[in-house]
């Protein structure tokens, strides 16, 4: 049994224990926050038995591993803390918001010895094995991802007011709270990136709010992103090879996933929607690694993380 800790009060907290409840590996028996009266209600509004911590010395005393779900800007400090502690870590993403701390944390958990790992939820769930299954069997050369979300942040950005996702030091827009998503699951599929070029909007503050961005992979394949948080996107992304190309809605969930035969002419559908919280698939992952020491996987999957933030970097620094 794995004794968790989580750090962060918000609803995707909130999805963890609820994911967790059901995971006969998992069980959390401490909650943090700054408010230790915020942390008390968090326990009782998600009925745990669990302890309230104000502390992350006195938490680290009671866990074997910890959740963190804080403000983007909080990722490297927090998660460092307990990597130090040799407690194993499953880390909201993105892994950071600079590649060089990214590689610090990396490094901390394997020295240590210790499971750390971002909660990437796409890579884990099985849809994502019909993409793989067809980059493998169908050697394609561009992709396009299409990942536009409007923030319900968004009404309160148009006043002025700038929250944890919008703030520049703590969240940086949709660079790293949206873009994240398509980059990862691009370097998953196609590999380390060789090349970047991208250009962003800004808000009053500075931070990004629309992201284009084309990638070249180590791979030859070619990416092209358009992503933002200030609209709902009305259309889909999709996969190229000269033998036929696979088309999916909602990178975010990898839902309605076709594919057309150019041979065959023909269209199938491969996959329509995961009722699933897919956050149940990533703490399956998390768990299995932990029990099985499974140090190996975990080095594969930073390596994932730590080119995202990489690539990330790049396009912040492009729309300076």
């Amino acid at each position: 049994m794995i004794k968790f800790g989580t750090i962060g009060t918000s609803m995707i907290s909130e999805e963890f224990i609820s994911v967790a409840k059901q995971n006969q590996n998992v069980k959390v028996v401490s909650c943090y926050s700054r408010s230790k009266e915020k942390a008390k209600e968090f326990i009782k509004a998600n009925e745990l038995k669990a302890r309230a911590f104000d502390n992350f010395q006195e938490m680290a005393n009671e866990i074997d591993a910890v959740y963190i779900a804080s403000p983007n800007g909080l990722h490297f400090e927090q998660a460092m803390y307990f990597l130090q502690q040799q407690k194993h870590v499953f880390l909201e993403k993105p892994l950071t918001l600079d590649v060089k701390q990214a590689q610090q944390l990396y490094e901390v958990a394997m020295k240590n010895k210790v499971i750390l790992m971002e909660a990437f939820k796409l890579i884990h769930a099985p849809q994502y094995n019909f993409l793989d299954d067809f980059v493998k069997k169908y050697s394609p050369f561009a992709a396009t991802f299409s990942t536009n979300k409007y923030s319900s942040r968004m009404p309160d950005v148009k006043k002025g007011i700038f929250n944890s996702v919008f703030d520049e030091k703590l969240g940086k827009g949709s660079t790293y709270d949206m873009l994240v998503y398509p980059v990862e699951l691009a370097i998953s599929l196609f590999g380390p990136v060789k090349e970047v070029k991208s250009m962003s909007s800004q808000l009053s503050n500075g931070v990004n709010f629309v992201d284009a961005v084309l990638m070249k992979h180590e791979s030859n394949v070619i990416t092209n992103i358009m992503c933002s948080k200030s609209s709902n996107g009305l259309v889909g992304s999709e996969i190229l090879s000269d033998e036929g190309t696979i088309s999916f809605q909602e990178v975010l969930r990898l839902n309605k996933i076709n594919l057309y035969d150019i041979e065959e002419k023909k269209n199938y559908n491969l996959f329509d929607d995961d009722k699933e919280d897919m956050m149940k698939y990533e703490l399956d992952v998390f768990a299995k690694m932990v029990l099985e020491d499974d140090l190996q996987l975990s080095d594969y999957l930073l390596k994932i993380s730590c080119e995202t933030v990489r690539v990330l970097n790049i396009v912040e620094q492009n729309s300076l």
